[in-house]
């Protein structure tokens, strides 16, 4: 069987859930009856049935959605949300079933008894896992479930990945207590504890439970006789493949006879009881929907026949699963034609008759594919079938667009409703069409099915003539008609636009745009500057305080402005002139707006109650302005998948590498300022930035006592002003540290203080891309900052060191490794990452998108 067998608390687990839910089939009735009076009594042959048929089908669910991992893995996690899916479907199904089929008289009862037992199961069965998990991560944080682990070999980027992952992972219980081979390098992460010669001798001394084996060039010969090392001294042997990238989950290891193969596209649904599930809901679902929808075909086959000849159904090839060409049913919504095998239609096709438009605007013209559900062609949910023609194309020039043909097409799917449909970006769909498959769940293809009708009106379709210009975009040609984009030729005709630069403070502009500023204008543009300072065109008074009252009179002011120049272009900076500055314009006349983002303020992976309800509330701001962004440039990672993900702007989203950060120019001879605030020998960490909560200089003064109990001669010194200053001095104080602590305050010759530090280092909670990160390293710095956003773009490599976010254990960890020598300083590396970043490489770059965005 494919997979790994379930361990056998897990299944003592499921056989617990199973009595869990009966009992609540029970203490539902009960407390049913109280409310309402019961038809039945609780041991009668009815309810006895119900009980049985509820307790196998939600059995049933929860391992289809594969509830129950082992709690011995490396990572248990077992989502609650899983419980909460399985109890849902089966509660719906209860609800549809005394519908359908309940006595008159007896509904009531039996529907209030479904939603007591729904509510009174899935609270008791999310406690109870959540219990099981705090108490299985407690007992492997405190070291109760530890595994004292080794690895073995000489594939250096495999080891340290896995090392990194272990120490993001505490709740793993993994130790590392170092690793043996001849070939991996020393910045690995751990300590060498000696060669392959010496592997006896090492298992021996550190006596380790489990051992990793990390190995891409060592003989058949040599690596029997280490395992058999290991296997005499009863140690647990794992390996990392050389292809372990490619490994999504457990599934893709299957098993012939004795021997273990590995499917690297192995996918949900190659496993029997997956495919029937799908298969069931399909044959189901597509019944219903034809009889459902049966009065709007009939409807629609009619009105074809009326307004123009032909058949009703337009039949056409298409290519289905493991490559098989079946005939897709569609109405017709065209005159007939000889060109449809080989072409999509476009927005601006002026083939469909009026009333084919009508179908295609609402998706009418689909509907008779759930006649090819049902004979087994296709599934209601999977990605679109294309024609051959396509697909023999495509096949040779996108990378694995064979893998969407490993499932059946479906009607809709995650691409249909991202908006991904007809002449659409084929890799952005491929992208979509391959999470899907490897991603696949009962749950996924139940929350595309519910948002599928929310999708399927297409606001796009007007089929009128193909304008002229073959060059024109099509979103460029929708939104000129709809208004909120000018003509090509306005554009090309206008080369000289009056642009308004938007920053929160003037010395952002000072000290970043400047360079984009003076181009601008030597391409013949205006340029007027708005920002909170001396030395721009408008000085608005921002304030901090995102929604303050002061902010709301600073947006009547920006709207005068605007009003009074009339503006061609807006180029807005810092998420807080951003959104005031957008709030601030015309719905219907306005100039065309380019957003920098220089880091939303929240992250993809916000914890706690607060912080995701902060991180919603600051996203719904940002979606609530997406129709006055016109395009957007981010600068890292995570905020581009944001910004995609959530369509926060009408065209473009294009990554930068940020805005460039200028060679250092240091004032100062080496040493002099080290010298100055430290003795010789104190090991020296230095921060650079503003004193806020954003910032997190906290963390780095809480540390601190864990940072002496290593180091006692460390020093950390914080460069900067702000509203916190006066708060962490007395921190510093409290804790007793303020002999260690040294506040510098707001300095212009920060550079050279980042030259003589031992150690740059920063936890910040959020950046977009951390100009100090870069000016470190571009000082020659060697960095240790939070694995968090905008660091991660930056820190590759040897050319710096992440910790997790929020651990102060893992930051003293990974410091004393580097006070040790342990993680060596890689001055290459450094600054190729620096120069990644850097004026001289990034500057042309970004503003050639900067002027593809605002169409200049």
């Amino acid at each position: 069987m494919p997979g790994k067998k379930r361990g056998l608390l897990s299944s003592v687990e499921s056989y617990f859930d199973m009595m869990i839910n009966a009992a609540s089939v029970y203490v539902a009735f009960i407390l049913t009856s109280l409310i309402y009076p019961a038809p039945f009594g609780p041991t009668e042959p009815l309810a006895v049935i119900a009980i049985f048929a509820v307790v196998i089908s939600t059995s049933f669910f929860y391992n289809a959605l594969d509830c129950y991992h082992p709690i011995t893995e490396f990572t248990p996690k077992r989502p609650s949300i899983d419980i909460l899916k399985a109890n849902l479907i089966v509660f719906f199904l209860i609800i549809a079933w005394v519908a359908f089929f309940g006595k008159e008289g007896q509904r009531i009862f039996e529907s209030m008894w479904a939603i007591i037992y729904f509510t009174f199961s899935t609270a008791i069965l999310i406690t109870k896992n959540k219990i099981t998990l705090a108490v299985i991560k407690a007992l492997r944080k405190g070291q109760f479930i530890l595994k004292r682990t080794i690895i073995i070999g000489d594939n250096t980027t495999a080891a340290k990945e896995y090392i990194t992952e272990i120490a993001n992972s505490p709740e793993c219980g993994v130790m590392i207590l170092g690793y043996v081979g001849d070939k991996i390098e020393p910045d690995v992460g751990c300590e060498k504890l000696g060669s392959f010669k010496d592997l006896e001798k090492v298992l021996d001394r550190y006596r380790p439970t489990d051992v990793v084996f990390a190995i891409d060039s060592y003989d058949k010969r040599h690596l029997i006789k280490l395992v058999n090392l290991c296997d005499d001294r009863c140690i647990k042997v794992y390996f990392l493949p050389l292809i372990y990238g490619y490994f999504k989950n457990i599934k893709q290891i299957e098993q012939v006879g004795t021997i273990p193969i590995i499917n690297i596209h192995a996918t949900p649904l190659n496993i029997p009881g997956n495919a029937a599930i799908k298969r069931f809901i399909d044959i189901i679902g597509s019944l219903s929907l034809i009889i459902l929808t049966s009065p709007l075909m009939i409807m629609a086959a009619i009105g074809i026949k009326l307004t123009s000849d032909g058949p009703i159904f337009f039949r056409q090839k298409r290519v289905g699963k493991m490559g098989k060409v079946f005939t897709m049913l569609k109405f017709r919504s065209m005159p007939v034609n000889k060109d449809a095998e080989n072409r999509w239609t476009t927005p601006y096709d002026a083939r469909p008759t009026k009333f084919g438009s009508f179908l295609r605007r609402f998706a009418l013209d689909e509907l008779p594919q759930f006649f090819n559900v049902l004979s087994g062609h296709m599934s209601l949910v999977g990605p679109r079938p294309e024609l051959p023609s396509f697909v023999n194309e495509f096949r040779e020039t996108v990378p694995l667009y064979m893998i969407k043909h490993y499932v059946k097409p479906g009607i809709t799917g995650l691409a249909q409703i991202k908006g991904l449909r007809g002449d659409t970006s084929l890799r952005e769909r491929i992208k979509h069409d391959i999470y899907y498959i490897e991603n696949w769940s009962l749950w996924l293809d139940i929350s595309i099915l519910l948002k599928t009708p929310f999708k399927a009106f297409n606001k796009y379709e007007q089929y009128v003539a193909k304008p002229d210009d073959k060059q024109q975009n099509i979103l460029e040609y929708i939104g000129t008609k709809l208004g909120y984009i000018p003509p090509e030729s306005e554009r090309t005709e206008k080369s000289n636009q009056k642009i308004l630069y938007v920053a929160s403070t003037a010395s952002h502009i000072e000290a970043f745009h400047k360079p984009y500023i003076n181009t601008l204008i030597r391409d013949g543009h205006e340029v007027m500057t708005l920002a909170n300072g001396d030395g721009v065109d408008f000085n608005i008074p921002f304030q901090k305080k995102m929604f303050s009252k002061e902010n709301k009179l600073c947006r009547q002011r920006i709207k005068e402005i605007i009003d009074r120049e009339c503006f061609d272009l807006i180029i807005l900076n810092t998420t807080l002139a951003a959104y005031h500055v957008r709030r601030a314009l015309n719905k219907k006349r306005r100039p065309r707006v380019v957003n920098i983002v220089h880091g939303y303020l929240f992250s993809e992976s916000e914890r706690g109650l607060k912080n995701k309800l902060r991180a919603f509330m600051l996203l719904f701001a940002e979606w609530t302005l997406r129709y006055k962004t016109d395009s957007i440039l981010t600068m890292n990672d995570e905020d581009h998948r944001i910004a995609a993900k959530n369509n926060l702007a009408r065209g473009a989203i294009i990554p930068t590498f940020g805005l460039g950060v200028p060679a250092p120019d240091f004032t100062r001879p080496k040493g002099e300022s080290k010298a100055e605030y430290a003795s010789e020998d104190e090991f020296v960490m230095l921060f650079v930035g503003e004193m806020s909560k954003r910032k997190n200089q906290k963390f780095l003064i809480k540390a601190m006592p864990e940072v002496l109990a290593k180091i006692p001669n460390a020093r950390l010194w914080l460069v900067g002003s702000g509203d916190l200053s006066d708060e962490l001095r007395a921190l510093s104080s409290d804790l007793g540290v303020s002999s260690a602590v040294s506040f510098l305050g707001y300095r212009t010759d920060a550079q050279n203080f980042m030259r003589d530090c031992d150690v740059y280092v920063s936890a910040s909670r959020g950046e977009g891309l951390p100009f100090n990160i870069v000016e470190a390293l571009g000082c020659g710095a060697q960095v240790l900052a939070s694995s968090i956003k905008g660091h991660t773009d930056i820190i590759h490599g040897a050319a710096g060191t992440l910790f997790k976010s929020g651990s102060s254990k893992d930051f003293v960890e990974k410091l004393v490794l580097i006070k040790d020598g342990k993680i060596p300083k890689d001055e290459l590396a450094i600054y190729e990452a620096y120069r990644n970043f850097s004026d001289e490489t990034t500057f042309e770059d970004t503003y050639e998108k900067l002027k593809e965005a605002a169409w200049l």
